[in-house]
């Protein structure tokens, strides 16, 4: 493969990569800052028990699994205080509704871009085995000339859905921000209502230096 198709091929392949990210990233659009405050505000206005998702008794072997953390807990967290926050299940039915919307909408968008690339993939491919020069580089020119023009008309297309993604991403911050904020909440009010006693193990260390002291003075006779 010369130069010249080396170069074109790798454009091509970011610009797949550009659509791809696009159709993979179907999430919504941007949480409004006075929703997303209001909600962290509704839900601390609520005491709730021990969730649930700390009831659980686990025992943990692992020290650094502690600093992971459970990648579960968080959305468990969540949907207990999405089970007693009216408001916040209206934005979880908004935001389910949107997806869907959102999907339905750039079915036919993303099979139109799909077909597309598919065909100048297969084209570009099948320049490679013409043996003349010559005319591979005409057949060449004239595909990319075509190609050029395909992305003139759908240049304006191609900028609106970036600026859709671009929202999407911003929304995924959001929500993500949004399950933070009201699980750390709920985790400190957890952390206030259940701070263990720790008269029970005070004398442990005290037990332990016992021990230690007479076995080094075994050891030292």
């Amino acid at each position: 493969m010369n130069n010249k198709n080396q170069k074109h091929l790798e454009n091509l392949n970011k610009k797949i990569n550009i659509y791809y990210k696009f159709k993979i990233m179907k999430k919504l659009t941007l949480i409004p800052a006075f929703i997303f405050v209001t909600l962290i505000f509704s839900c601390r206005q609520e005491t709730p028990d021990t969730p649930e998702a700390f009831q659980e008794k686990t025992v943990i072997s692992d020290i650094s699994s502690l600093k992971r953390g459970n990648p579960d807990l968080i959305s468990q967290l969540y949907s207990e205080i999405l089970a007693k926050n009216k408001e916040l299940q209206t934005l979880e039915d908004q935001i389910s509704k949107l997806k869907t919307e959102t999907s339905e909408k750039t079915e036919d968008i993303n099979k139109f871009y799909e077909n597309n690339q598919k065909f100048y993939n297969a084209a570009y491919d099948r320049i490679e085995i013409i043996q003349d020069s010559v005319l591979r580089e005409k057949i060449f020119e004239k595909l990319s000339e075509n190609e050029n023009t395909y992305n003139s008309k759908t240049e304006k297309m191609t900028m609106l859905l970036g600026e859709i993604s671009q929202k999407q991403a911003e929304l995924n911050d959001y929500y993500t921000s949004l399950k933070i904020l009201l699980t750390m909440k709920q985790n400190q009010e957890y952390q206030n209502q259940n701070m263990p006693d720790t008269n029970t193990v005070t004398g442990l260390k005290a037990e332990y230096l016992n021990i230690i002291k007479s076995i080094q003075e075994k050891i030292s006779k």
